[in-house]
This record gives C-alpha cells, sequence and structure tokens, in this order.
C-alpha cells in the first residue's frame, strides 16, 4: 500500500478518512460564506484532534485540484475541451477554455469556494494551536496550516487580483464584511507566512510523513512568489532558490517518466504534491478518466474517458524527436478494441492501473525541483546574464535527452526568454504551471490570441460556433463569482465583468 501520510499514525483506515471529511463539513460551510465560519466555538481540544484537523486541511486539496485545471491549463496553449461534448451543458468549461467566462460561472465559482474552505481550515488550525503542549509539533503545525494558506492566497491573487485576505477565523458577520485587499498587500502577506513557514518546519520528513509542507516546499513558492509579485524582487527569489538548491537534499531524478510511475512517488524531485491512491477508499485521482479521450471504451485507462482536457496540436508539435518528456505526458493516438489506431490526443502523465472510475494512483507535483532550477535560471538572465541562467536550464534540458544551449544558439535575453519559456512548457506540461508562466512573463494575452488564431481547435470550419475570439487583458482576470458579491457588497467586482 501507497504511504500516504494522511493514513498514517494510527489512521489507517476509512473510518478516519470519513471523520476528515466530516471535519471539513463541520468546520466550514460553504452554502452560507466561503470564508468565514460560522461560530465561535473551539472544535479541537487536543492534540491528536488539531492533527486530524490538520489532516483535513491537506485533504481539501482534493477539490481544489479537481477544479484547477480549468482555469489554469485549459484557459493556456496547451489544452481545449473535446468540442464533441456538448457545448450548452458543458457552457463552463468552454467559456473558460475560449476566456470568456462570466460572473455566474459554476467552475469558477467552485474553484474560489475551494481555496477559500482550504484557508478557513487553516485559520482554524492557527487558532487552536494552544491545545499542542509539544513545542516542536505545534511550531511544525503552524508551519503547515501558514504554508497552505499562503499557497491558497497566492494562487486566488493571481487568478483574481486583488482579494480578502482571510487571516484569522470569522465569527458570525465578519465574513460578509470583509473587501478585496491591493494585490500588493496580499503579497505581503503571502510573504509574511511563508517566511514564518520557513523557520517552524522541518525541512524533511520520514517516507511515512511524505506530503506534508516542508520548510523546502515554503521556500520554493517563496522563491516563485517573488518572481510573480508586482516588485519582482530577483534577489530575494535567487536567496531562496539557491537555498534549496545547494542545501537542500532535493534534485532531479534522471529518469522523467519515473515521476509519474505509481509507487515512485517519493523521490528526491518531488517537493510539494497532493497525494492519491487507488483502492475505492476516497483517496483515488480522477484525472485519468477526466482526461482519457472521449469515448475511448477503456482503451487508454479504466472505463471510459471525458476528453475534459485535450492536449493542443501547438504543445504536440512543440515537442523535438529526442524529447523524452513527451511520452511520459500526452499521447497523439491510442488502439481501440479492434486494433484501429485513433488520432486523438490526451494527457497520459497521470495514468494507472486501476478498477473503478476516478480512482487513479498517480500524485499531482505541485512544485519539484526542476521548477527550482528553471525558476533560477528566470532570475539569472535580468540578475546575473545568459551563462549562469544557460546552467540551470540546461540541467533540465539534459535530463530530458536534449542538448545543451550555448551563447551561440541564445544571443540574446529576450532569445533566452523565448527559450526558457518553451523550456517550462514542455516540461510541466499539463501541471497547471503554463498559465501562471505566461502571466508572470507578461505574455499571456500575445500568447493566447496567437493559439486562438493558429489552433484548428478554434477555428473548425464544421463547427463555427466554437470559434474563439482575440481577448482584452481584462480576461486574464477570473471574476469574483456573482454568488459571493451578492453575499457580500464589499466584494467590487474585476473590472470588465
Amino acid at each position: 500500500m501507497k504511504h500516504i501520510f494522511k493514513l498514517q499514525n494510527r489512521f489507517i483506515n476509512f473510518n478516519i478518512y470519513a471523520l476528515c471529511l466530516a471535519l471539513v463539513t463541520m468546520s466550514c460551510d460553504l452554502e452560507e460564506d466561503v470564508i468565514s465560519f460560522r461560530s465561535d466555538n473551539n472544535f479541537y481540544s487536543n492534540q491528536e484532534e488539531l492533527n486530524r484537523g490538520l489532516i483535513a486541511t491537506y485533504s481539501s486539496l482534493y477539490d481544489v485540484m479537481a477544479v484547477e485545471w480549468n482555469v489554469t491549463e485549459l484557459r493556456s496553449d496547451n489544452t481545449f475541451t473535446n468540442p464533441d461534448r456538448s457545448p450548452e451543458s458543458d457552457a463552463p468549461r468552454f467559456t473558460l477554455d475560449r476566456l470568456t467566462v462570466d460572473t455566474n460561472n459554476s467552475i469558477n465559482q467552485e474553484y474560489y469556494a475551494s481555496c477559500y474552505k482550504t484557508i478557513a481550515l487553516a485559520n482554524r488550525i492557527l487558532a487552536n494551536l494552544d491545545v499542542v503542549e509539544d513545542q516542536d509539533l505545534r511550531n511544525q503545525y503552524e508551519g503547515e496550516a501558514r504554508f497552505m494558506r499562503a499557497l491558497m492566497h497566492f494562487n486566488l491573487t493571481r487568478l483574481y487580483g486583488s482579494t480578502v485576505i482571510a487571516d484569522r477565523v470569522l465569527i458570525g458577520e465578519e465574513g460578509f464584511e470583509l473587501s478585496r485587499r491591493p494585490v500588493t498587500e496580499v503579497y505581503d502577506f503571502i510573504i509574511d507566512d511563508l517566511n514564518e513557514a520557513i523557520i517552524l518546519l522541518p525541512e524533511v520528513y520520514d517516507d511515512s510523513e511524505f506530503g506534508r509542507a516542508t520548510g523546502i516546499a515554503a521556500r520554493t513558492i517563496l522563491g516563485k512568489v517573488h518572481l510573480s509579485s508586482p516588485t519582482r524582487d530577483l534577489e530575494a527569489a535567487i536567496t531562496q532558490l539557491e537555498y534549496v538548491r545547494d542545501q537542500s537534499d532535493r534534485d532531479l531524478i534522471s529518469n522523467y517518466d519515473l515521476l509519474f510511475q505509481p509507487g515512485n512517488e517519493i523521490n528526491s524531485e518531488v517537493i510539494f504534491s497532493v497525494r492519491y491512491e487507488q483502492g475505492l477508499i476516497g483517496l483515488g485521482s480522477p484525472f485519468p478518466n477526466f482526461f482519457a479521450p472521449l469515448q475511448s471504451d477503456g482503451n487508454v485507462v479504466f472505463g471510459n474517458g471525458d476528453g475534459l482536457n485535450v492536449p493542443t496540436e501547438d504543445v504536440s508539435n512543440s515537442y523535438v524527436t529526442d524529447d523524452q518528456r513527451k511520452l511520459s505526458s500526452m499521447a497523439d493516438s491510442y488502439i481501440a478494441t479492434n486494433g484501429t489506431e485513433i488520432f486523438n490526443k490526451h494527457v497520459t502523465k497521470y495514468n494507472s492501473e486501476f478498477n473503478a472510475l476516478d480512482d487513479g494512483d498517480v500524485d499531482w507535483p505541485v512544485t519539484r525541483f526542476a521548477d527550482v532550477l528553471l525558476m533560477l535560471s528566470e532570475a539569472y538572465i535580468d540578475a546575473r546574464g545568459i551563462s549562469e541562467a544557460l546552467i540551470e536550464l540546461n540541467k533540465v534540458r539534459e535530463r530530458a535527452g536534449l542538448t545543451a544551449l550555448t551563447e551561440t544558439d541564445i544571443n540574446s535575453s529576450f532569445a533566452f526568454k523565448l527559450a526558457l519559456e518553451n523550456e517550462r512548457r514542455l516540461e510541466f506540461a499539463f501541471e497547471n504551471h503554463r498559465f501562471f508562466d505566461l502571466l508572470r512573463t507578461n505574455r499571456a494575452l500575445t500568447v493566447i490570441n496567437e493559439h486562438f488564431i493558429t489552433e484548428f481547435a478554434y477555428n473548425n470550419p464544421d463547427n463555427p460556433d466554437l470559434d474563439a475570439s482575440p481577448i482584452s487583458d481584462f480576461q486574464l482576470l477570473l471574476p469574483i463569482p456573482q454568488r459571493e458579491i451578492d453575499l457580500n457588497p464589499n466584494l467590487a467586482q474585476n473590472v470588465g465583468y
């Protein structure tokens, strides 16, 4: 059985998992308000209960990840939704795909609510730390909660712009009185939480606790926060990322394909991941079925596929022949029951052997060591020049089976940034990085509009109703869900919606 920390420490049974879900439900009422708790009663009375609450906080990431690819990968030039799905019944996904989402989009609402649910659960942990007598364990629990809270605020501010800072358990009507804070304030809050998490968290656990946030994970996310913030503090990012590169036990593994092999998720490259386990215990991954070709009848994974997140022609063609990452990430076709080759692109990165729908076994890596190297390369190009930036970029290329680039190949900062953009795209294809990367480098509008012009899925003469139109800057931000504004009129809507 895969070692998932959620099931360790005397909690290895389904009843405890059910209890974790109950904690989520009892701690946070999304039907009332995704930001506030509705009671001031202390829920946790001892250390064991607090740990269960923390496990519930990690478990809430299942809801976040089940939706996140819709608001990131699908809105990039990496994937689209199969046009054979019903544009009427699947309108929320088709409009996200084309960046024409409206304020009542149900998927957008679900993602927003799921992020704040995780934040609310983390705040409940932070409000009850006094029940932990062991100081080291108390520090760890605080660091884990701060890490989770920071990660969710980071994703929210990148996708929605200015957002509500939920920094405490909110009582009664407090949640209805909060307003969105400027992006700079949100980033300051995220940075403070991550700096505290770095101090409080251990840098490594034993394998039975793999999946918990570490100080190394906090440093890695903090490096990305510094690269993404309005101030773009390169030296602060370099400080954190160099520490992870030089002082941690993390490193690239030799074979890219092994990153996504069931049973090998505990490896030196993964820094933080959302863990899944098959076995009809509520811990299975839905992504193999979500991403397998529509009506593929068990020829790709157990059960049918949904065709929700289809690789584009462009991303498929971007892999050169020698790039070992493509076979580990996607396929251009599959073999049908009758032996016919069906040309239908699909994501394979999360596939595994399983025997029930939505019960896959492959973890979703949120960040890994390759991300550290390529973020360092991104920071170095502006802070130190091409020669240092190439060193980190080439480590990732060479692992993929590609030849190293030289300054003769790339003779300008702009050319280097385009090469790095492509490298990140292929290294992290279908891992929810691409849209965030394009936002961070101010390339999103250019790349996505070109994508809509050149990708056949948006220019099919037999299906003109699914064409895509050029987008404007405002469409790069998601709208605040209308339901949240109805609950709290202090939440101003993003411009353009």
